[in-house]
């Protein structure tokens, strides 16, 4: 939570601290947009009750699948009901005006009379108290909704002067009534037939294949700082608390014994690929007892530095436990400000006929879902996996198992099947070179398909989307659960390159001024060159807030393994481009920043960004899918590799039929190169062009300390530079930008 991994680098002369580093995030985009879908799906903001059915023995989920209750807002489902509530009522149950209002402290009436006292014409003031009334009143701030008796007196003043014929001469409101008349609509939504299958009464946790390591089945429910939205809990630095809960369904329980031997068991890791929990975090199990309405504390563990599984197995030794009603669950302590002091929870198990020995769960199961289907990438654009000559489509897939049982699991047949819009393409049999499964141990289930996907069918698609179903069978038993024995993968072809599985562990940045970030792709073999777009980047907030610092886009051409000449950079003198950080935005997560040209590539080139702040502009950062190979950065000395293991959420986008860009500027680039000489320097600087127009020049903390227009010389001064490395700008009479390295070096 507060220890971030991070390299320092040391750029001599100068004391200038610059650095790249992995921090968590801030929120989760993939509950924000399923939070926004499910507002979007709400028919109105009125008072929903959801009724839920109670569990039987057993109650069991390693969260393979949703086993959580869906909380629907559609009052025109059948099985919703609505009542409404009224405030007040008189004591025959008639309900008062809408539009009255009452005080619980007397009013009163105020009469003026004129006579004579003394010889003189005298006011005299009169003060009755009003007559008060008994009500129903019904308290709507809570369900149940309780009903009680109470005196009030009329929201009113009335001013009466006698002498005059009309009465009262004045009366008003107070305008701070004690009650008003109000109203409620509570609708009763009744369970769905989906909804019996379910475990769990709240979604605050997250139900991910991306968090944990090493897992006995894909999918856990992964605790952090977030709530069911994706947000943090609290946005104030430093707050901790109670954070995530998981909670299961009411169970009978009332038939059952201490005889019977009830175990609740569990796995847990902590940490895993997200943050690990510190010593002063926790993670805990309560029970509810319905007899007393509270919980009560079964278990906990404080936080610890692990990439193993640990078990739990607890006894439910007490007559107390068994009440109909008997719930349990499961809370994180520890920072409330983002995806933070992460817990993975998986095979939660509670039966009966158990034993202190029984810690296996006798289950053969997927442990991971597949990534891509074809070679390097995750996607690439349909038009150039029509052109290419690659053999791009993998001729086979590996995907990982384990056999929890203390037995071997004889496998059956199963297979691989291949849909297209809903339609089944093809199937293509697990041919089994091992029968037996070894016990507890992970298990590569090789899926071997050879050259025979058949991807043709959608030719004439745009961005089409292959679904594909693999899937075990064992005839041993005994099997806890079969939801784990099928995964699935959609292989989609829209019109970018990607890495990432689409999903971000933590957020990549870089700190210094000028500083580039630049990510590497290879177009296809046979597509020969195609036109960039757009960018597509998932920005993840993190500690820092960098909506509003701008940023440029720039894209460069390959030099031997790394990022060389630039093709484009939106940080142009005439007509500068800035980018901001767009959080959570955008399908799946990823904004698209369009370009102001479209730019020509080919073979291999580079996308990222160069910064205007020294801030961190904090992309996702996928820790699934390793390509740390393809991540350059530079801190103003040239590129290097970073030393982080994974994948930018970053995606060069090219034009396809879906767009409008006809009428679009494409960029004209060839490149007049030239050299610095001498380089190191330190009297005058030599240059082997004469086709540069303009020249800006920058130290290393991104300040401007010297600007030239060349005419017909081809030269400058240096000898009143400071020893240092400086980054030069320089525009061609072709406008193209060209960036060059040069160091002072006086003796």
């Amino acid at each position: 939570m507060k220890n971030f991994l991070s390299i320092i680098f040391f750029l001599i002369p100068f004391f200038h601290l610059s650095q790249e580093s992995l921090e968590p995030l801030r929120t989760n985009y993939q509950l924000l947009e399923d939070s926004f879908k499910k507002r979007m799906s709400s028919i109105n903001n009125n008072d929903f009750i959801y009724l839920t059915d109670t569990l039987n023995l057993p109650v069991i989920d390693d969260f393979s699948t949703n086993k959580f209750k869906y909380y629907n807002r559609d009052t025109s489902l059948s099985t919703v009901s609505d009542s409404s509530w009224y405030q007040l009522y008189f004591l025959d149950g008639t309900i008062l005006n809408p539009l009255t209002s009452y005080m619980s402290s007397p009013t009163y009436r105020i009469e003026y009379d004129s006579v004579t006292l003394n010889g003189l014409d005298t006011i005299l003031m009169l003060s009755y108290e009003q007559d008060p009334d008994t009500f129903l009143i019904n308290n709507l701030s809570f369900y149940p909704i309780t009903q009680d008796t109470i005196v009030l007196w009329p929201n009113i003043t009335i001013v009466d002067s006698l002498w005059t014929s009309s009465s009262p001469d004045i009366s008003y409101a107070d305008l701070s009534p004690d009650f008003e008349q109000d109203s409620i609509t509570l609708y009763f939504a009744a369970p769905l037939p989906e909804d019996f299958n379910k475990v769990w009464l709240d979604n605050h946790v997250f139900l991910n294949n991306n968090f944990s390591l090493n897992p006995w089945t894909f999918g856990v429910a992964t605790f952090d700082g977030l709530n069911s939205s994706g947000m943090p809990y609290d946005w104030t630095v430093g707050s901790t608390d109670w954070a995530d809960e998981l909670t299961s369904k009411p169970i009978f329980m009332s038939q059952n014994t201490i005889s019977d031997s009830i175990y609740l068991s569990f796995f847990f890791q902590s940490g895993g690929n997200g943050e690990t929990p510190e010593g002063d975090d926790s993670l805990s199990l309560e029970f509810y007892i319905p007899s007393i309405d509270s919980w009560v504390y079964a278990w906990s563990t404080n936080g610890f530095l692990s990439d193993d599984w640990y078990y739990q197995h607890i006894l439910l030794d007490s007559m107390i436990f068994f009440q109909d009603g008997f719930k349990f669950r499961f809370r994180s302590y520890g920072s409330l400000t983002g995806s933070l002091d992460h817990w993975n929870l998986d095979y939660v198990y509670l039966n009966e006929n158990r034993s202190q020995n029984d810690t296996l769960m006798h289950d053969w199961a997927f442990t991971n879902v597949p990534i891509s289907i074809i070679n390097n990438y995750s996607s690439v654009p349909w038009k150039h996996f029509n052109l290419t000559n690659e053999d791009l489509v993998k001729n086979n897939l590996i995907i990982p198992s384990y056999n929890s049982s203390n037995n071997p699991k004889l496998l059956q047949p199963c297979s691989m099947d291949l849909f297209y819009k809903n339609n089944l393409i093809s199937n293509h049999p697990y041919s089994a070179s091992v029968l037996n499964i070894p016990p507890l141990s992970y298990f590569d289930m090789l899926y071997d398909y050879g050259n025979n996907l058949n991807f043709n069918i959608a030719v004439n698609d745009t961005f089409p989307e292959f679904d594909f179903r693999f899937y075990l069978a064992t005839n041993t038993t005994p099997e806890r659960l079969s939801d784990n024995d099928t995964v699935y993968h959609t292989q989609s072809f829209q019109n970018y390159y990607s890495y990432d599985d689409g999903s971000a562990e933590a957020a990549y940045g870089l700190v210094g001024n000028g500083a580039e970030l630049a990510y590497r792709f290879i177009i296809l073999e046979g597509v020969g060159t195609d036109t960039l777009k757009s960018v597509k980047i998932h920005f993840s907030p993190s500690v820092y807030d960098a909506s509003n610092d701008p940023f440029f886009i720039q894209v460069w051409a390959d030099s031997m393994g790394n990022p060389g000449n630039l093709i484009y950079s939106s940080d142009n003198l005439d007509f500068p481009e800035l980018y901001y950080p767009e959080y959570n935005s955008g399908l799946n997560g990823f904004y698209e920043y369009e370009l102001p040209l479209l730019i020509p590539v080919s073979d291999t080139f580079y996308i990222g960004w160069k910064q205007s702040s020294s801030t961190r502009l904090n992309i996702g950062f996928d820790k699934n899918v390793n390509r740390k190979s393809e991540i350059f950065y530079n801190l103003g000395s040239g590129f290097q590799n970073t030393i982080f293991d994974g994948s930018l959420m970053m995606r060069p986008v090219f034009v396809s039929p879906m767009d409008n860009v006809v009428n679009a500027t494409v960029l004209n680039y060839n490149f007049e190169d030239f050299e610095l000489f001498p380089n190191p320097a330190n009297q005058i600087v030599n240059l082997s062009s004469n086709k540069i127009n303009d020249m800006i020049v920058y130290d290393l903390n991104g300040r401007i300390i010297f600007e030239k227009h060349f005419n017909l010389d081809k030269s400058f001064q240096v000898n009143n530079w400071k020893n240092g490395i400086y980054i030069l700008h320089f525009k061609m009479i072709n406008n193209e930008t060209q960036i060059k390295k040069l160091i002072i070096q006086h003796h």
